[in-house]
C-alpha cells in the first residue's frame, strides 16, 4: 500500500486516486499543521462560545475589558519571552524581576521617601544590571542562557527578600494604584499600555533591520555571525529587553497590589512560558510571530476568567492550567520536530 501511495502521488493515472487512503500521509500532515497553526485560535473561540452561555456575565462588556486587564502582565512579560525565543534565548528570571521591581518601588516610596520617579529609576537601574549579567555570562562565558536565568531566578528573589526584610511593603501613597486602575474612554490603560507594546514589537520584528537579524540570529547564528551580524550584541539586547519589560509589570504589580513583595512574579514563569508556548513560537529559535502570543494570552486570561465565573474552584483552576502548560510544550516540541525534518 505504501508503494502503491507513491505511485499515485508520482503521477498514476487521475483515475486511481480514489485508492489513496482518506488519511493518507499528505492529509495527516495537512490537519497537523493546521492544527498546530490554528488550534489556539479555536480553543479561544470555543471557550469563548462556551462562557457566554455558561454566565451570563461573561459576554458583558465590562467583563471582557476585565479579561483584557488581568491578563496585561502576563502579555506584556510574553513578548519579551517571545523576542528572546525568537533569538533563540530564554529568560527565566522575569517572574523574580517583577518582585524586586514591586519591592525597590515599595521600599523606596514608603521607607525611604523617595519620589515614584526616584524609586522606579532605581529599579530600571537594578533590571539592567540583571540584564547585563544575563547577558555577559551567556554571550562571553558561554553558558546556556536557561541555565543562567535559573540562577538569576535565586539570586533576585533572594535579593528582593533581603531588600524587603522578608516582609510585604505597603505603599504610602496609592497614586500609583490610582494611575494603574485609570480607565481612558472607558479602557483600562494596562490594556492599552499592553497593546502599545504589541504594536511595537509587530513593527520592531517585521519592518525593521533589528527584527530581521532577531529572527537570522535565532534561526542559524553561525551563519548570521557570517553576515556580518552582531549576534552577541542582540543576545544582550535581548536580555535588557526582557528586563525591561519585567520592571513595566512590575510597576503594575505594585500599583495594583499598594504593595510590593519578592514573590509577587513566582507563578509568572509559568503564566508567560504557556502564552508563548501556545502561540507557536518554536524552542530552537529563528521563528514565531508576536501576534501568536497574544492569542494564546488571551487564551489564558479567557480561562482564567470563565472559570471564577462559573465558580470552578481554585485547585481545579490550578490543574487547568497545568495541563494547559504540558499541552503547549508537547506542541512546541512537535512543532520543533516537524520543522527539523
Amino acid at each position: 500500500m505504501a508503494l502503491m501511495e507513491d505511485q499515485l502521488q508520482e503521477g498514476a493515472p487521475a483515475g486511481a486516486l480514489s485508492l489513496v487512503p482518506f488519511w493518507s500521509r499528505p492529509t495527516r500532515t495537512r490537519v497537523i499543521n493546521g492544527l498546530l497553526d490554528y488550534g489556539v485560535l479555536l480553543v479561544v473561540i470555543a471557550l469563548f462560545i462556551y462562557f457566554s452561555f455558561a454566565s451570563p456575565y461573561f459576554l458583558s462588556v465590562q467583563n471582557l475589558l476585565n479579561v483584557a486587564y488581568a491578563a496585561s502582565i502576563t502579555g506584556i512579560l510574553a513578548v519579551g519571552i517571545t523576542i528572546a525565543l525568537i533569538a533563540g534565548q530564554l529568560d527565566l528570571s522575569i517572574g523574580a524581576m517583577v518582585g524586586l521591581t514591586t519591592v525597590i518601588i515599595a521600599t523606596g516610596e514608603a521607607t525611604h521617601g523617595l519620589s515614584y520617579g526616584v524609586a522606579i529609576a532605581l529599579a530600571v537601574v537594578a533590571a539592567m544590571i540583571v540584564g547585563l549579567i544575563n547577558g555577559f555570562l551567556v554571550v562571553n562565558v558561554g553558558i546556556n542562557s536557561i541555565i543562567v536565568t535559573i540562577a538569576m531566578l535565586g539570586v533576585v528573589t533572594a535579593a528582593g527578600q533581603v531588600v524587603a526584610v522578608g516582609q510585604t511593603i505597603p505603599l504610602g501613597d496609592i497614586s500609583l494604584t490610582h494611575v494603574v486602575n485609570a480607565r481612558a474612554a472607558g479602557v483600562p490603560v494596562t490594556v492599552i499600555l499592553m497593546a502599545l507594546v504589541y504594536v511595537a514589537a509587530y513593527i520592531g520584528l517585521t519592518q525593521t533591520r533589528l527584527g530581521w537579524h532577531i529572527y537570522a540570529a535565532g534561526g542559524n547564528p553561525s551563519a548570521a555571525q557570517r553576515a556580518g551580524i552582531r549576534v552577541g550584541s542582540l543576545y544582550r539586547f535581548v536580555f535588557l529587553l526582557t528586563a525591561g519589560l519585567s520592571v513595566v509589570g512590575g510597576i503594575v504589580t505594585a500599583g495594583r497590589a499598594a504593595s510590593g513583595g519578592a514573590t509577587y512574579g513566582e507563578t509568572l514563569n509559568i503564566d508567560v512560558l504557556t502564552a508563548v508556548l501556545l502561540g507557536g513560537i518554536g524552542l530552537g529559535g529563528g521563528s514565531g510571530r508576536i501576534e501568536r502570543t497574544l492569542v494564546g494570552v488571551l487564551l489564558i486570561g479567557i480561562l482564567d476568567n470563565g472559570l471564577v465565573l462559573i465558580n470552578v474552584t481554585s485547585y481545579y483552576q490550578q490543574a487547568a492550567t497545568g495541563v494547559i502548560f504540558v499541552v503547549a510544550v508537547v506542541m512546541a516540541a512537535v512543532r520543533a520536530k516537524r520543522m527539523s525534518r
